[in-house]
C-alpha cells in the first residue's frame, strides 16, 4: 500500500473517532444504564416498554413464549413523503412516524460537508432550539479536522460513509405523544474513491434524537425541558436479550 493511501486510511480510523463523537452529541446527552447479560433481572424502573414504545408495530411476549429483538417482529420504517436539503423528511404524526423521521435523518446526515450538514440541520431542528444547527455543524467540522481536512469546505478526497440502522427504542416524552425519544443502535462504513472499503467500520454504536412534532413534521430538539436533570438510558442493547425486548428495543426492517 503506497503512502497517500496509508495516510488517507489514517484519516478515515480518525474520522470514525470523531464521528463517535458526534454520535453522542447530535442526539443530546446520551447515558446507557444496565450493561449486564441475560442472567440479571431488569431494573424495576425500566422493566416494561411504555404503551409510547415500538411495541404497537411489532410482536407483544405471550406467556408461551419470551421475545427476544432478533425472535419478535421488526419494525417496518416508512419512507419519507419528500426530499429536502439532501435529506428524507414527511412523517406521519405518530410513534412510528418519528421513529421512522429520526432513522431517516440519522442515516441522511452529511457527516465531512459542513454546508450540505448546516442545510440539512436548519430543515429539521425545532424552532425551538436554534443552536441545534450551530452544533451539528461544529460536530461535522470536528470531523474534518480530525481527518486532516479544512475545518470547511467539500469531500475532495471522496469519503462516503453509509450508516445503517438496526435497532431502535422509542418512547414518548409527554403525554401527548408530541415529544418522542428515539434510540437508535447503528453501524457506519466508510469508503474512500478508488481505495476500497473502511478496514475497522463502527459496529454497535448507540444515539438518541429527540423529536417534535412542529409545523406538520417532526424537529429535532434539545431544548432545556427534555434534555436538563437526570438522563434518561435505556438498558443495553442486545439482539438475543429478553430484557432488553422487554425494554422496548426492537429491530429495524429497511425493507
Amino acid at each position: 500500500m503506497d503512502y497517500q493511501s496509508e495516510a488517507r486510511r489514517a484519516r478515515l480510523r480518525l474520522a470514525g473517532i470523531g464521528i463517535a463523537v458526534l454520535a453522542v452529541v447530535a442526539g443530546g446527552v446520551v447515558t446507557l444504564v444496565g450493561f449486564g447479560d441475560d442472567d440479571r433481572p431488569p431494573a424495576a424502573a425500566d422493566a416494561k416498554p411504555t404503551p409510547s414504545t415500538t411495541a404497537s408495530t411489532s410482536a407483544r411476549p405471550s406467556p408461551a413464549k419470551e421475545f427476544t429483538p432478533a425472535t419478535a417482529a421488526r419494525v417496518p420504517l416508512l419512507k419519507p413523503k419528500t426530499n429536502t436539503e439532501g435529506i428524507g423528511r414527511g412523517f406521519e404524526h405518530s410513534s412510528l412516524g418519528a421513529t421512522s423521521a429520526a432513522v431517516t435523518y440519522w442515516q441522511d446526515l452529511s457527516l465531512l460537508d459542513d454546508s450540505i450538514a448546516r442545510r440539512q440541520w436548519a430543515a429539521i431542528a425545532s424552532k425551538d432550539s436554534p443552536g441545534t444547527v450551530d452544533r451539528g455543524v461544529s460536530e461535522v467540522r470536528k470531523v474534518r479536522e480530525s481527518a486532516g481536512l479544512p475545518p470547511s469546505g467539500g469531500n475532495p478526497d471522496g469519503i462516503t460513509f453509509s450508516t445503517s440502522v438496526k435497532a431502535v427504542l422509542t418512547r414518548s416524552m409527554d403525554k401527548s405523544g408530541d415529544v418522542i425519544d428515539v434510540w437508535m443502535v447503528y453501524d457506519r462504513y466508510a469508503v474512500i474513491r478508488d481505495k476500497g472499503g473502511d478496514e475497522s467500520p463502527l459496529k454497535d454504536e448507540v444515539t438518541h434524537l429527540i423529536l417534535k412534532w412542529e409545523a406538520g413534521d417532526w424537529k429535532v430538539t434539545e431544548e432545556a425541558k427534555y434534555t436538563s436533570g437526570k438522563p434518561f438510558g435505556p438498558r443495553a442493547y442486545d439482539p438475543d436479550s429478553k430484557y432488553a425486548f422487554s425494554d422496548g428495543w426492537r429491530m429495524v426492517d429497511h425493507g
